[in-house]
């Protein structure tokens, strides 16, 4: 009986001293492994567990914070799993979303470098700049966006960093709470540092990823460490780029997280082996495996304190209208400029999305490689501050090309924005392999989402170009130099199109390159008209939209000739999506020079491979007169995987712009598979003719004319 009194009062005291104790939740980073935490918060929710403070490193720092503002578990797991964490951590700017004066050109560089002193190539502090990361963090913690003191959250919190400069720990309370959490998840070579007053920032997990000691500081008597990181891998499993990066991280992350474990009252450790840190797209699973850990602590969970049934969550004016708008780091750009991408208006109310659009919306102008808001609140005035890092105004563009024909192409891009003048861009392209190329692209806006602009674009050009057999076999090749320049004025309306008028004048030389051929030579000049809309989400596999390109002009073969032609050239392609995975595409081209004369010969259409014709090589036939049709059913596979399949017709004339002769008409399809990925996309194709006949493609990198809007 006394055994039976002394066991019931040593579980008395024990239950007291749990109920009196501080309870703090110390979460781990592991980047996507760190979602674990999500469901060891869905049992620590279930058991009515009362949290008193919470620590949090990297990713760690992202679900801790939520949790901290008054998220429930599963409402952290809903928002969690509704985000594509492939495009927000990659910050690409789609195709459609650039603003309609940049979609003059198509893609010119898979690699860009800051030149420093205007000519020294530079590499980036990382691959990314993290700005969709923030911005995404802003609009997860809305609810508490004028908090400026952790403290004050639904449960103190407290977020850890590591000052690049200094290399120590930084303890971040006073910041708000998406800055706090980008400064945590900079992990080292993938995100760009986070600067704040001058200073930048690493992920939390490189001087402490376990931060338990933090906890312990803030008041927690009892601490609860969730541990996602997995530590060191054997060399077999070090299979990638990131593996290693991951593996050299773990390094010290390992032994800054033995110490911490062992202040840790309670120590869960998910099974998350085999999954590494960007594996954002096992996200559920990853949930569920953390889930499963923290039912094995149960019993031990049960003792500790409940929380009340009341849940404090900060939100402010579901619409905020500003009283005054800061600029922050902007070196070029005015603040007058800067103000003017964004639109906002003094004393207009605008919600959380309206303010995201429009920080979006001034990111896709390209003008910024970091562009994100914070809110103040001094009374009962709200205070806007635009932190920016504008784009270096002078880059190098690299392109490595190499496609069907054995053809390989080298180019360099100099991009100088807005030093010429205000408003202005100029590219300086050359091209280097296969086919060689100056391009000099001058274009002055005036106007952001509208106006006019003038060009000048001068080129020379010397290509290759095959001559096949009837089996389709080459037999001979020429050489052709073309050397030209072209000049317009135009107008651009927000998304909707470009018109230009131009004028042009180019000669053209061709030579004995394998074979015989005569040397001939031919000069052109003429004026015309074109327009261009685009709408498209991706350059090379657009799943949606619209693109089209008109271009009339009216060309004579001499200053002082008669000799008048008419070229037409017309491109349109429209993409309906039938699901998020499959779409169709219907793509029209004609061509025409209405009647013949000497442009026919010497600037023809060419038509034939993997972006042409399926059914021809590459170049494989010119005409004067030519008109295609193509269907397309695309499917987006997983990891930026696509597979197209092609039937497309082709029909070639020789005067008459409509009426084309029935043998003259050719039949394609084929199959196209490619891959995004992120040196550049690669692409594999074969296509079938009507004779039968096999034709292979493949091409890597961007294959296309970046000036095609530009040239005559």
């Amino acid at each position: 009986m006394k055994i039976i009194k002394l066991l019931f009062l040593i579980i008395l005291f024990t239950q007291t001293l749990f109920a009196q104790q501080k309870v703090g939740l110390v979460l781990s980073g592991g980047g996507a492994r760190g979602l674990a935490h999500i469901g060891m918060l869905k049992v620590i929710d279930e058991l009515d567990i009362k949290i008193d403070y919470i620590v949090g490193s990297s990713m760690g720092s992202v679900i801790g914070g939520m949790y901290a503002m008054g998220y429930s578990a599963v409402e952290i797991e809903e928002i969690i799993i509704s985000l594509n964490w492939e495009e927000i951590i990659s910050s690409e700017i789609s195709r459609e979303s650039l603003y309609i004066g940049e979609k003059r050109w198509q893609p010119y560089s898979i690699f860009n470098f800051n030149l420093k002193n205007g000519y020294i190539p530079q590499l980036p502090k990382a691959f990314l700049s993290g700005n969709d990361l923030t911005n995404t963090f802003f609009k997860i913690t809305f609810p508490s966006t004028t908090i400026d003191d952790l403290n004050n959250l639904n449960i103190p919190f407290r977020s850890i960093a590591t000052n690049i400069g200094t290399g120590e720990i930084k303890v971040i309370r006073d910041w708000k709470l998406h800055q706090a959490m980008r400064a945590s998840m900079s992990f080292p070579s993938i995100f760009q540092p986070f600067e704040y007053n001058n200073q930048f920032y690493i992920d939390g997990g490189i001087k402490s990823n376990l931060p338990a000691e933090v906890a312990k500081e803030l008041g927690a008597e009892y601490i609860i460490g969730l541990q996602t990181s997995t530590g060191l891998r054997d060399t077999n499993s070090l299979n990638n780029l990131i593996d290693v990066l991951d593996q050299t991280i773990n390094i010290g992350v390992t032994q800054n997280a033995k110490k911490s474990e062992l202040l840790c009252d309670m120590l869960i450790v998910p099974a998350l082996e085999g999954i590494n840190l960007l594996e954002f797209n096992e996200k559920e699973r990853i949930i569920e495996i953390g889930r499963l850990a923290m039912q094995d602590h149960l019993e031990e969970l049960k003792k500790l304190p409940k929380k009340l049934k009341i849940k404090h969550n900060i939100s402010p004016k579901n619409n905020i209208d500003f009283s005054k708008i800061q600029i922050i780091g902007n070196h070029y750009l005015s603040n007058a400029k800067i103000k003017e991408y964004l639109s906002f208006l003094l004393n207009k109310t605008y919600s959380q999305e309206e303010i995201s659009k429009a920080f979006k919306n001034a990111h896709n102008s390209k003008l910024f490689e970091v562009i994100y808001p914070e809110i103040d609140k001094k009374g009962n005035d709200y205070i806007l501050k635009v932190h920016v890092k504008e784009r270096e105004r002078k880059q190098l563009g690299l392109n490595i090309n190499y496609h069907t024909n054995n053809e390989s192409t080298i180019g360099l891009t100099y991009e100088m924005n807005n030093q010429i003048q205000k408003n202005s861009k100029l590219l300086i392209n050359m091209q280097f392999g296969t086919n060689n190329e100056l391009n000099i692209d001058y274009v002055k806006n005036f106007g952001k989402h509208f106006g006019v602009y003038f060009r000048i674009f001068p080129h020379i050009t010397e290509y290759k170009l095959y001559f096949y057999d009837e089996d389709h076999k080459k037999i001979s090749s020429v050489k052709t130099l073309e050397a030209g320049s072209t000049g317009g004025i135009g107008i651009f309306v927000k998304e909707a199109f470009i018109a230009e008028l131009y004028t042009f004048g180019f000669k053209i030389k061709s030579y004995q390159d394998i074979g015989s051929y005569d040397k001939r030579e031919f000069k052109s000049y003429g004026s015309g008209i074109k327009i261009y809309h685009e709408s498209v989400n991706d350059a090379v596999f657009p799943m949606r939209g619209a693109q089209s390109l008109i271009k009339f002009s009216s060309t004579c073969d001499g200053i002082h000739s008669k000799n008048w032609s008419k070229k037409f050239y017309s491109n349109f392609r429209f993409l309906l999506p039938i699901n998020k995975n499959f779409s169709t595409e219907f793509r029209f081209e004609y061509g025409s020079y209405f009647k013949e004369s000497r442009l026919n010969y010497f600037d023809p259409f060419y038509i034939g491979g993997i972006d042409s014709f399926l059914g021809l090589n590459r170049n494989e036939r010119s005409a004067p007169i030519y008109k295609t049709n193509a269907l397309t059913l695309r499917w987006k596979g997983l990891k930026r995987v696509f597979l197209d399949f092609t039937f497309n017709s082709l029909n070639l004339g020789n005067t008459d712009t409509w009426e084309f002769s029935e043998r003259n008409l050719t039949h394609g399809f084929g199959l196209k598979i490619g891959y995004k990925s992120v040196l550049g996309p690669l692409r594999l194709a074969i296509a079938m003719d009507d004779d039968k006949h096999i034709y292979y493609y493949y091409s890597f990198g961007y294959e296309f004319d970046p000036h095609v809007f530009s040239r005559k």
